[in-house]
């Protein structure tokens, strides 16, 4: 099967590790999680107290807020690192299930709506995310809708920096080195973790990054029945600074 460039699922999984932990697992940018979470549940159109399938949903960073809200989620992960970890958060309002999104172990329209936020989409090539698109699709009820939150190609382009790097705390440090090829529209990042006793980690993985037309088209070919684009999770406008974010409607009964 032709990747297009995107990295194996050997690659995704040592990623998606205690790794990913270490590096993210404390971000700040999580203090700002719950309320992203539930300004997706609301551009979804979910019920307050209707079912929620996050996916992937990683540790727990929008599942856990929107179960604390009053929605009935369930977050699926292939990591069972990362769900262990959500777990121990206090996950307790949350179904977690460890599951690839392309063979998602629910039956037909089992959910109101679905979050795949963060940049989640564009791990297997165009061909496999379509069909993990589809699989959400399946799951979701008649007139329900999928909400994307991702980085676009049209964002990327306006980065002016192929390197940065964060401290994340207790005299660690993470490296990022990123480059991307125009052509395939695959972007290749290596992450290198330094502790503070200056032992270092690395993971090296490539990623699609889409614009916005070729997700539109995509979810066209999974089976939805209409996608609209805004540029963040309140409705705005899109545009080349903006996130993406996408509110795709399955077709009604």
């Amino acid at each position: 099967m032709d990747r297009g460039g995107t990295s194996s699922t050997e690659t995704w999984d040592s990623l998606f590790s205690e790794f990913y932990l270490r590096a993210y697992a404390s971000d700040e940018r999580d203090a700002g999680a719950g309320e992203q979470a539930l300004a997706a549940a609301r551009l979804s159109g979910c019920p307050p107290d209707g079912e929620l399938l996050d996916v992937p949903c990683g540790f727990g960073r929008h599942s856990i807020p929107l179960a604390a809200a009053g929605y009935r989620v369930v977050g699926a992960d292939r990591s069972q690192a990362l769900l262990d970890e959500a777990q121990r958060r206090g996950g307790d309002g949350v179904r977690f299930v460890h599951a690839d999104y392309r063979e998602l172990p629910f039956a037909d329209a089992s959910f109101d709506a679905a979050l795949n936020l963060y940049t989640s989409i564009g791990f297997l090539g165009d061909e496999e995310d379509t069909r993990a698109l589809a699989e959400i699709g399946r799951v979701l009820r008649p007139g329900a809708r999928l909400v994307i939150e991702a980085m676009h190609r049209d964002r990327l382009m306006t980065l002016s920096s192929d390197r940065h790097w964060e401290l994340l705390g207790e005299g660690r440090l993470l490296v990022a080195q990123s480059t991307f090829d125009h052509a395939s529209g695959v972007a290749q990042t290596t992450q290198t973790l330094i502790d503070a006793g200056n032992r270092r980690e690395s993971r090296t993985w490539s990623i699609r990054v889409y614009t916005a037309t070729e997700l539109i088209a995509m979810l066209d070919r999974a089976g939805f029945a209409e996608a609209k684009c805004y540029g963040d999770l309140h409705g705005g406008p899109l545009g080349s600074e903006t996130r993406l974010v996408i509110v795709a409607r399955t077709a009604d009964a």
